[in-house]
C-alpha cells in the first residue's frame, strides 16, 4: 500500500478538474505534514513524501520502530518492481489526486492500483448527503430535535427572507468543505455587507448553501467507520476533539476508547449514543457501502438548552480519512494503554518559529519511552525545519 495526505480534497471534488491546482497552503501543508499517514499504516507500507526525513526526526523516532518506507516521485524509476501492484491509498479521493498517480505511474511504467472515480462521490461527499442522513437518523430516533435539521437555499433573497422569518443566530455553510472552511456566522439580523459578499461567492461557485441554528455547543466529538472492498462497513472508535471559535478544527484527545466514550456518556445516555451509532451503520451501508470503500467519519455535537444536554448526530459527514482517525490509530498502535494526551496541527508563517517552538517543547516535555510505546511527553509527528509552517504533534 502507498499513502498519500492530500488535505483539503473538498475543493478539488468541487471544482472536478483532473488539472486542478490547488491553493498554494493546501501544497505546503501536503508537503509538510506528508509523513503523517506513516502513522496508521501497515508495517512494510510505503508513505508519499515530497523531501526525505530529516536526520534529527528519524532519531526521534527510532524507539517507535516504524516499520513504513518513505517513497517519493524520483525514486519511483529505480523502485519500479518494489511498486509494481501497490495500491494508491489517498486520504481523500478526488479526480485530481487519482489523475496524479496515473501520471506517474505511465511516466514511470508502474503498475500500481490507483483510486476509480465515480460521480456519485461528489454528492456524497458534500453536506447535501448529510443533510440526508440528518433526515433519516431524526425521523428515526424519537429523542432527536427535528429543529436540527438545516435549510438549503438557492439565492441571498431566500436567505434573507428566511432570516427575518426566524430571528436568531444562524450558521452558514456552503455544500462542498469541511474543517471549519466554508462557514459564515451571523448574529441576530441581517447579514452585514462584507458577510452578503461571502455569501454571494459561496452562492455563485455552489449554486445553494444551507442555513443551521446555532447551538450552545458542549463538546465536539465524531464517530469512524471503515468500508471495504466487499461493501461491509464497521465501527472504528469515537474521537473527541476541539475547534476554535469559527469552528475549524485545533486538536483531538488521545485516550483509550473506553475513555472518550465514558466522557461523551457524562452527557448523552449510552443508550442514546449506541442507538445513534446502529443507526448510523444502516444509512452509511445504504448510502455509501454500495460504491464506495473506505473510511468515513461522522462529526457531532453535544449541546445544551434549558440545562439539559442533547446530541446532534450528524454536523456533517468526511468521506475520507481525518484527524480523529489518525488520533484514535495513534492511541492503538504508539501510545501506553493508560496515556492521555492531544493531537495538535499547529500553523505559523514566520520561518523558523515552528522550529524554535519544538525545541521548547522537546525541553519541557521529553518523551518517556515503555517497551516502544509512548508515556508521556512531546513528539512531532512529521519533520520540522527552519522553513515549516506545519506543525502536528502530540503531547500527553
Amino acid at each position: 500500500m502507498i499513502h498519500c495526505f492530500n488535505p483539503g480534497h473538498e475543493t478539488a471534488v468541487l471544482n472536478a478538474s483532473r488539472h486542478y491546482q490547488p491553493a498554494a497552503n493546501q501544497v505546503k501543508m501536503q508537503q509538510e505534514l506528508a509523513f503523517l499517514p506513516a502513522w496508521y499504516a501497515e508495517p512494510g507500507d510505503f508513505v508519499w513524501v515530497e523531501e526525505e526525513l530529516t536526520d534529527r526526526f528519524r532519531k526521534d523516532t527510532e524507539d517507535f520502530n516504524l516499520n513504513v518506507q518513505t517513497l517519493s516521485i524520483n525514486q519511483c524509476k529505480e523502485r519500479a518492481n518494489a511498486l509494481s501492484g501497490q495500491s494508491i491509498d489517498l486520504w481523500g479521493v478526488s479526480p485530481q489526486s487519482i489523475y496524479r498517480f496515473e501520471q506517474i505511474g505511465r511516466q514511470y511504467g508502474l503498475e500500481w492500483h490507483t483510486p476509480v472515480w465515480k460521480e456519485e462521490f461528489r454528492r456524497l461527499g458534500s453536506r447535501i448527503t448529510s443533510h440526508d442522513v440528518l433526515v433519516y437518523l431524526v425521523k428515526t430516533i424519537p429523542e432527536l430535535n427535528r429543529h436540527l435539521i438545516p435549510k438549503f437555499v438557492s439565492s441571498r433573497e431566500e436567505l434573507e427572507e428566511y432570516l427575518v422569518n426566524h430571528p436568531g443566530k444562524w450558521l452558514v455553510k456552503s455544500p462542498f468543505s469541511s474543517s471549519g472552511r466554508g462557514l459564515v456566522w451571523l448574529p441576530p439580523g441581517l447579514p452585514a455587507p462584507s458577510e452578503r459578499q461571502v455569501i454571494s461567492g459561496m452562492l455563485k461557485k455552489q449554486s445553494q448553501v444551507s442555513i443551521e441554528k446555532v447551538w450552545d455547543k458542549v463538546m465536539d466529538f465524531s464517530m469512524h467507520f471503515a468500508i471495504d472492498t466487499k461493501h461491509s462497513i464497521r465501527f472504528v472508535g469515537y474521537s473527541v476533539f476541539q475547534t476554535n471559535e469559527k469552528g475549524a478544527y485545533k486538536s483531538s484527545s488521545i485516550a483509550a476508547q473506553e475513555i472518550l466514550e465514558s466522557q461523551i456518556s457524562r452527557f448523552i445516555p449510552p443508550d442514546l449514543l449506541s442507538t445513534a451509532g446502529n443507526e448510523l451503520l444502516n444509512i452509511l451501508q445504504k448510502t455509501y457501502a454500495s460504491c464506495y470503500s473506505g473510511n468515513i467519519g461522522v462529526d457531532m455535537l453535544v449541546y445544551r438548552t434549558d440545562n439539559e444536554y442533547h446530541l446532534h448526530p450528524c454536523v456533517e459527514i468526511n468521506m475520507r480519512k481525518s484527524m480523529g482517525y489518525l488520533a484514535i490509530a495513534l492511541h492503538h498502535k504508539y501510545l501506553h494503554p493508560q496515556t492521555q494526551g492531544y493531537l495538535h496541527i499547529d500553523y505559523d508563517a514566520q520561518p523558523g518559529r515552528i522550529l524554535q517552538k519544538q525545541a521548547v517543547l522537546k525541553q519541557q516535555h521529553p518523551a518517556v519511552m515503555d517497551n516502544g510505546r509512548m508515556l508521556s511527553g512531546y513528539l512531532s509527528l512529521c519533520p520540522i525545519t527552519e522553513t515549516s509552517g506545519y506543525h502536528a504533534y502530540l503531547l500527553c
